[in-house]
């Protein structure tokens, strides 16, 4: 028959006594510790982005083309068989101007040509002109409370 019995004997007295009993209940404490891990959040600089717009007068080339055109009446005055249509001769149009004239018989005279010609004139100029400009500052601060300073490190 086991009898547990309750000493009022400090746990080392009772250690000793264990000692010269012969089969005395043993009792062993077991500790476990615990730890936790967070992250604090913690300000150790900060980047400002800015976009800065600016007007600059820029000069640009332009190619400017006009085109003239000249009319000249040249009288002809002979007889042709037969009606015809406006025909091309390098830059100038000729528009034939027919008319019946009579004679005896009636015969068919071309009395003049209407010679149109474009002349083309072409020239560079260059125009001052207002462009818009956009700029990036990026800006870094050390710690939460340091003066922003301009980044001129070039992005990789």
């Amino acid at each position: 028959m086991d009898v547990n019995f309750v000493s009022d004997q400090p746990e080392k007295e009772r250690a000793l006594s264990s000692e010269s009993a012969p089969a005395a209940a043993v009792t062993i404490s077991a500790i476990q510790e615990e730890i936790r891990v967070g992250a604090v959040e913690t300000e150790t600089g900060a980047v400002r982005v800015r976009k800065v717009v600016t007007n600059e007068m820029r000069s640009i080339p332009l190619g400017l083309r006009s085109k003239t055109v000249g009319v000249t009446r040249v009288s002809v005055n002979r007889p042709v068989e037969s009606e015809y249509g406006p025909r091309q001769e390098g830059d100038t149009l000729i528009v034939p101007v027919f008319e019946y004239v009579p004679v005896f018989t009636m015969q068919l005279t071309l009395k003049e040509e209407v010679h149109i010609t474009t002349h083309t004139l072409e020239k560079e100029e260059v125009r001052e002109v207002p462009v818009k400009v956009e700029t990036i500052v990026v800006e870094r601060r050390d710690g939460p409370n340091g003066a922003w300073v301009e980044d001129d490190s070039p992005n990789p």
